[in-house]
């Protein structure tokens, strides 16, 4: 049977995996998809399934408990809002463990398996919604990872005592508690809040550790910004308790200033007892320059985690984006600071699950393949297993054709950019073609080798495709991202117009003369800025854009101000 070409409908139509744990005691892999109803347990030898539901409304988020008796995972239920459930696993019985009214998010199991902490979206308002407008009183509604929210909504934490049936708040009130996990006791949990922050310092967070009986709450990170969003990575414990693991913004960039691209992300070990001793573990190199990363495309990972921890606690593996990639890295906890690669090249990997007889649960995607769950040897690097392909009917059915990329030095000397290209689907020998330029949004994420389906419907629709990571996108060295206002209008621009240039000149079906751009966020204002300042494209095409540098700091998913602007004066 031959295959078709992608289609626009395939974008919302195409399965996502929102969430998965591998129990290597079981040999069994829990998984969830968008659209689907309940959660999967697949035998990973068999690949027999079974399907468990407690009440078959967006079920997500599945978690195995440590000793593998038990899966955790989100549902909403009608009437009280998502709820977090447990599924014995030798009775398949499932029992609601949450029940106050609200959004429940990130279920996470203590290591002794008696109680799950997760967060909570509880709104404190007693006003009526609908369409009432949204009143903005001060700097704290928007660049906190959940867009535009009300400002009587707070992210809360609470405890589920199995054991007990209780279920209780921990940390709530007036701020957010957010990206938790559990000290090895069973007793403490450490996450990140704004409790000692002003609004206006809403990039970073710092660092607390609770005490869930009595409620006393420890500031573990004076000084340093944890990071959150966009990307954020959930701190983990040191198997003694002593240490916590967490990505930090680099300390020696002012946040609160006007400073406004997204700063580098380290790793630092801090200490749990209440000391204020914080030591930075990673150093950046040619090899890795970061511990996050930012991909604009490639749909991955939900529900893993951004950063996991050894068995024996010695090493922290975890997810950065490198020349288009997004890779993974091992860093030793007490060696000299430089992470090595443990697996990379032309694929994107997401997310990672915890570690389990040395191997590592891992979310990949390809430039052809929609996501995967794969078993990963933490040694080596090597894919031991594929546990898991989503979307596999639509493989079945589309033909996905290959993504080309190149690099090129940059007209003004300012360094190498990296772009791709998808010629038009069943394109004739000697034919030209129009094609669009599409800029990703930001500046600060990147665009990847993986999979995106809407460069591949508008190909299937008679266009080429071309898209880069102009000067301002992360992933390629901290000089090629740290350019600002005037500077990143102009260096994108430039970045654009020779990319555009390289193009026609490398790939013989695409006409030159019959180009459009098109570009959403940062994207749609850079679509903005071309339409003012050239006349090189055929069609402008902006989406969601800011159109005014003056107002950008009300009017943007960012904060920050528009005194670099000579419009400011």
């Amino acid at each position: 049977m031959s295959k078709r070409y992608p289609s626009f409908e395939d974008i919302t139509a195409l399965e996502r995996l929102t969430g998965g744990d591998y129990c290597a005691r079981r040999g069994l892999l829990a998984y969830s998809v968008s659209g689907g109803k309940g959660i999967t347990l697949r035998d990973v030898k068999s690949g027999r399934e079974e399907l468990i539901s407690a009440c078959g409304i967006n079920e997500s988020n599945p978690v195995f408990s440590p000793d593998g008796s038990a899966l955790a995972f989100l549902a909403v239920k009608p009437g009280s809002g998502r709820q977090v459930f447990v599924c014995d696993m030798e009775t398949r019985e499932i029992t609601q463990v949450s029940t106050t009214p609200g959004v429940a998010m990130e279920p996470v199991w203590s290591p002794d398996g008696q109680k799950i902490a997760f967060a909570r979206v509880v709104d404190n308002s007693t006003a009526a919604r609908g369409d009432e407008p949204i009143v903005i009183e001060d700097f704290g509604y928007k660049f906190d990872g959940r867009g535009y929210i009300r400002l009587d909504e707070h992210m809360q934490l609470y405890v589920a005592d199995l054991a007990g049936g209780s279920e209780k708040c921990v940390a709530g009130g007036e701020h957010d508690f957010l990206h938790h996990t559990w000290l090895p006791d069973s007793r403490h949990l450490v996450c990140e809040s704004g409790l000692y922050r002003s609004k206006i310092e809403g990039l970073g967070y710092d660092l607390l550790k609770i005490d869930t009986v009595s409620g006393e709450i420890t500031h573990l990170s004076e000084g340093l910004w944890l990071v959150s969003y966009p990307n954020p990575v959930r701190p983990v414990a040191t198997p003694d308790g002593k240490w916590v693991v967490a990505g930090v913004l680099d300390p020696s960039i002012d946040l609160s200033s006007d400073f406004n691209i997204y700063p580098e992300v380290y790793f630092f070990r801090i200490a749990t007892d209440g000391s204020g001793t914080a030591e930075r573990i990673f150093f950046a190199d040619e090899n890795c320059y970061q511990c996050v990363q930012f991909p604009y495309n490639a749909f991955g990972g939900w529900g893993l985690e951004k950063a996991q921890l050894s068995e024996d606690g010695g090493t922290i593996y975890f997810v950065s984006g490198w020349q288009g990639q997004c890779n993974i890295y091992a860093l030793d906890l007490n060696g000299d600071g430089h992470a090595r690669l443990l697996a990379g090249g032309k694929q994107v990997y997401h997310g990672l699950g915890r570690v389990q007889d040395g191997k590592m649960l891992v979310s990949k995607v390809t430039a052809t393949t929609p996501e995967g769950y794969y078993l990963m040897d933490t040694e080596t690097g090597e894919i031991t297993e594929r546990l898991l392909q989503s979307a596999r009917s639509f493989m079945e059915e589309v033909d996905v054709q290959e993504t080309e990329d190149f690099f090129f030095n940059a007209i003004d000397g300012g360094g190498r950019i990296h772009g791709y290209a998808i010629p038009p689907y069943g394109r004739e020998p000697g034919k030209k073609y129009p094609t669009i330029l599409y800029i990703h949004g930001g500046p600060s994420p990147f665009y990847t080798y993986g999979l995106t389906l809407e460069h591949h419907a508008l190909a299937a629709a008679g266009f080429g495709v071309i898209f880069c990571n102009p000067r301002g996108s992360t992933g390629y060295g901290w000089e090629h991202q740290a350019v600002q206002g005037e500077d990143l209008d102009r260096c994108t621009f430039l970045d654009c117009l020779q990319f555009v240039d390289e193009a026609a000149r490398r790939f013989d079906w695409m006409d030159a003369d019959r180009v459009g751009v098109t570009g959403g966020s940062f994207g749609g204002y850079m679509t903005n800025y071309l339409a003012t300042h050239c006349k090189r494209f055929k069609a402008y095409v902006t989406q969601r854009s800011v159109v005014n540098q003056l107002i950008i700091y009300a009017s943007a998913d960012i904060q920050g101000s528009s005194r670099r602007y000579a419009s400011y004066e």
